[in-house]
Parts: C-alpha cells; structure tokens; sequence
C-alpha cells in the first residue's frame, strides 16, 4: 500500500472509529443508567430506518466515500481541482473532504458532491511556460535558442524528460509567444516554471533577443484657430 493510500485510509478509518465509539458510548451510558439494551436496541432500529429515510443525502456521502477510496479517485496529500476549487487534500472522510486552497482557506465539500476530480498527482505533472519575443526577432533562430537552452536542463532533477518547444502559440499585440512544456515530478512543476523563466530570461538577455512590453502611440492633433 503506498503511503497516500495509507493516510487516506487511516482518514477514514478514523472517522469510521470514531462514529463506532460515540455509539457504543452512548450505549453503555445508558445501560449502565438502567435502561433495558433490547428496547435500546429496538428504537435503535427504528431510528436507523427514520435516519436513512429523512438523511438520504448522508448516506450517499458516506458510500461515495468508500468508492473515493477503493477506486482511489484521489488520496490526502494530492493536489486536486474539486468543483473549481484548486487545493491540497488535507483528510477524506466518510462524509466529506477536506481540500486547502494556496490561499490557506479550507474547503469541506460532501463526498455525495464532489462530481468530477482533477487529479494533478498522478505519475507526472506538466510545467507550462510561454515567453514573447519581439516581432523584429528572427522566430527560426529564437526556436533554435530555446531547444539548446531546453538541452540543458539535465541538471534539474526534478524534470523527467528534456522539456518541448511546442513552437509559436500565438501573435500578440506586441509579441510573438512561444510555448514550452516540461514534464517533471508531481507538485514540483511550480518551482519547475520558475527555474525555467529565469533561465530563459538569462540566456535571451544573452543572445540579445528582446522579451517586449506593451507599448502604445498616441497622436496629438492640434487645432488651428480662427
């Protein structure tokens, strides 16, 4: 069992303890008061059948939260995009997980809503990076520069293979942006982007290639009078 597995499955595993727990507790509290365990048991039963049909919803979390498990749609630790919140998953119970965004925020989404998941921590990750360069740049030769530079990039180990100039992605108003793809380890491909801009920066600033910015051009019309 991987040791993501193992967490989630502890997760759970604890939530399901501790409902076991408060019943046997409340159980023994009242036995030990004097309250007979067969017309304990009997309401009991009739509860269960009042909770199942009033609390529909509690019992489809708690089944979507085995199926999360044995299916290992995701597992703590994961990075996941659940109902358009991005986040690390901190604990998946039986009812609900627990997802903490980049801005700290938790988020508690009921396992019976969670719908489609996109699971970022699945045998490797992409790092994107686009970079614009000045129209008056020749694109072949900037194509040329950054395959070279991408060469170089063995030394970064978190990068699995040399990464991929995708090639001319669009043609902006002041720029003309190129697209690189690398892939590397689950979860490193921010710090991947980052190590990869500055190299990009550096060897561009090298060749004397231009990384342009906006620019406008304003024209003053001047009225004649009388």
């Amino acid at each position: 069992m991987t040791q993501r597995k193992a967490k989630t499955l502890n997760s759970i595993t604890s939530s399901v303890v501790k409902y076991v727990i408060y019943f046997i507790g409340i159980f023994t509290a009242l036995t030990f008061i004097g309250v007979d365990p067969k017309s304990m048991l009997v309401v009991a039963s009739a509860g269960s059948v009042a909770i199942g049909l009033g609390a529909q919803s509690v019992v489809t979390d708690m089944l979507e939260g085995f199926f999360i498990l044995f299916e290992d749609h995701y597992a703590v630790g994961d990075v996941v995009t659940i109902q358009n919140i991005t986040g690390t998953v901190e604990s998946v119970t039986l009812r609900s997980t627990k997802i903490r965004d980049p801005q700290g925020s938790v988020h508690i989404i009921p396992n019976g809503s969670v719908g489609t998941v996109t699971n970022m921590c699945r045998d490797f990750i992409n790092a994107v990076v686009t970079v614009g360069v000045s129209y008056d740049a020749s694109i072949d030769h900037v194509l040329d520069v950054l395959r070279d530079e991408m060469e170089q990039t063995k030394d970064i180990p978190d990068i699995l293979e040399t990464p991929v100039i995708v090639g001319v992605t669009g043609l902006d108003d002041s720029a003309v942006t190129v697209k690189i793809v690398a892939k590397c380890h689950v979860k490193t491909n921010i710090s991947v982007e980052a190590e990869l801009r500055r190299r990009i920066k550096n060897r561009l600033d090298k060749e004397g290639i231009e990384i342009p910015f906006p620019q406008r051009t304003l024209h003053i019309v001047q009225q004649k009078e009388g």
